[in-house]
């Protein structure tokens, strides 16, 4: 079994950047995901860094229009770029305009949902925070990455009967060559990737961001319900967790995944 896909989120909930490898840094956490994210205003200043539910981000599950926006970021320059319909609506460096990047990300946001800014106006505008190796924004506390294996992928459209796209999901690693659903056999074990040791913490619970089509934006299947009545769990499960055991390293394209009963095999 190998790593086919691999991919990062430099804002939490917009489009993911598809990578060759992943470098895990020093803070134990994968550089340039979940760099960044656009907080409601009412939710804390700009340098508050603790870590907060997801429903005070922006977020697929109650803004499925945010992905339609298409996010490049230059980790090395500290530029951000994010385009609508192949428009560029944003391209400002993180550090230097950060008033510009929250004034144009409520613009479409409110633009595209007026309803917003009438029910929550004390949500915006946005506040776009993050940027350091150590500010992170997943949706635990503890962060790490997730994975799911494109078998499983395969025989979940299958029970749906109609397809649905990797992305919805959201994983950073995706592999091949398991039988379906086999990497939930791995919770509570450890695995190994070129060197590097996770801790298989738990599957991952899924909630209403997965009916959002990443393609156009758009509630178009209702999957949470279609997998509840699939797995008759609450929440439905896809994917599971990993949590680094190591602070520094690289996965590539093409690694091999190692399964170990024990943390020091």
């Amino acid at each position: 079994m190998k790593i086919t896909k691999l991919y990062k989120y430099p804002i939490k909930s917009l489009t993911p950047s598809k990578s060759e490898s992943l470098t895990l840094n020093e803070n134990g956490y994968i550089q340039g995901d979940r760099l960044f994210g656009f907080r409601f205003q009412d939710a804390g200043s700009r340098d508050n860094f603790e870590w907060q539910r997801k429903t005070n981000f922006a977020a697929l599950m109650h803004m499925p229009q945010i992905a339609k926006l298409n996010v490049e970021y230059d980790e090395k320059n500290r530029q951000l770029i994010i385009r609508y319909d192949g428009n560029t609506i944003i391209n400002a460096n993180v550090d230097t305009q950060r008033d510009e990047i929250e004034e144009k990300f409520t613009e479409f946001v409110i633009n595209s949902d007026t309803d917003l800014i009438k029910n929550f106006p004390q949500r915006f505008p946005f506040v776009f925070i993050g940027g350091e190796n150590s500010n992170h924004f997943h949706d635990t506390p503890n962060g790490g990455l997730t994975l799911h294996s494109q078998e499983s992928l395969n025989d979940l459209n299958n029970q749906l009967g109609y397809e649905i796209e990797h992305t919805r999901f959201r994983s950073n690693i995706i592999i091949e060559g398991i039988n379906p659903w086999e990497e939930f056999d791995w919770i509570g074990k450890y695995i190994e990737i070129n060197g590097l040791f996770f801790n298989v913490e738990k599957p991952v619970n899924r909630c209403l961001a997965i009916n959002c089509n990443p393609s156009n934006g758009m509630t178009d299947k209702n999957v949470l319900k279609s997998m509840l009545d699939i797995q008759d769990k609450k929440p439905p499960v896809f994917a599971i967790k990993l949590i680094p055991l190591n602070t520094q390293g690289v996965i590539r394209i093409g690694n091999e995944i190692l399964i170990h009963e024990e943390k020091n095999p």
